[in-house]
């Protein structure tokens, strides 16, 4: 677990770390045991449902996919250490690289995506999309950035929705500068913005209480997470947001507090 939290640290978006409880713990008592060892507040997710089935039934297991989905490795993590790091460090290289097939004057183009200038990127695209040669390779490219980039967006959304407004601020802020200059990607990030801005009791009350979870959290994940300063502030600012998403995660927080280790 330490291992895999520090890769997540150490790649951030190039990477997704995705945990799956599959002994049937209960998830009050699996998340709570998550937060005493101070495995939580990275970007790796949790689940209880198992994304794909993988040979043997030994713990700890561990199934590594690459850029494309596919499986490249699994079994015992401890045992494949140094192939894990060696071929997680692999595939975020070449998902640095223009896809397969793309032809070398387009890959400027993917460079400026994957930095974050999706604007021009797309620029790109469209100019050499103009020669007779490139026109299809540029046009594939062109569609896979927008499809990234509409996912993105998408996750934006998710976040609003589910009370993680702090997060989402900050992710289509980002968005906001990549695609500055593309009517069509633009519209749809100032949607999600506007939404954000917008004089919406019920949005500003989501927006103060994320933030404020969002906080505490951090000062959770240095300290004791549920030493009784950090539970007394989670049920605070639970009574303080009843009725936001934020305000429930917080009382949900200080209900973990109470699981036996």
């Amino acid at each position: 677990m330490p291992a895999s939290i520090k890769l997540q640290q150490q790649y951030g978006d190039a990477l997704q770390v995705l945990f799956v409880e599959c002994q049937g713990a209960d998830v009050d008592k699996f998340e709570a045991f998550a937060w005493r060892q101070k495995w939580m507040g990275t970007q790796a997710m949790w689940t209880e449902e198992r994304p794909l089935e993988i040979s043997g039934s030994g713990l700890p297991a561990f199934a590594l996919l690459d850029i494309e989905g596919k499986l490249l490795l699994q079994g015992n993590p401890l045992e494949q250490k140094k192939k894990i790091e060696e071929a997680i460090a692999e595939q975020v290289k070449k998902a640095s690289s223009a896809p397969a097939g793309t032809p070398s004057v387009l890959a400027k183009a993917w460079s400026r995506f994957t930095k974050g200038d999706v604007a021009a990127a797309l620029a790109e695209c469209d100019k050499l999309g103009t020669d007779v040669v490139l026109a299809e390779p540029a046009k594939a490219l062109r569609a896979q950035m927008v499809t990234r980039t509409e996912s993105r967006i998408a996750r934006g959304q998710w976040l609003i929705e589910s009370g993680y407004v702090a997060e989402a601020s900050e992710l289509l802020a980002g968005l906001a500068k990549a695609v500055k200059g593309r009517p069509d990607l633009e519209a749809k990030v100032n949607g999600e913005l506007t939404r954000l801005q917008a004089p919406d009791k019920a949005l500003a009350g989501e927006a103060e209480a994320s933030k404020a979870l969002a906080s505490l959290q951090q000062k959770m994940i240095k300290d004791k997470p549920f030493d009784d300063g950090n539970v007394k502030a989670l049920l605070k600012l639970a009574e303080k947001h009843a009725g936001t998403k934020a305000g429930e995660h917080a009382a949900r927080l200080a209900k973990l507090a109470k699981c036996e280790p």
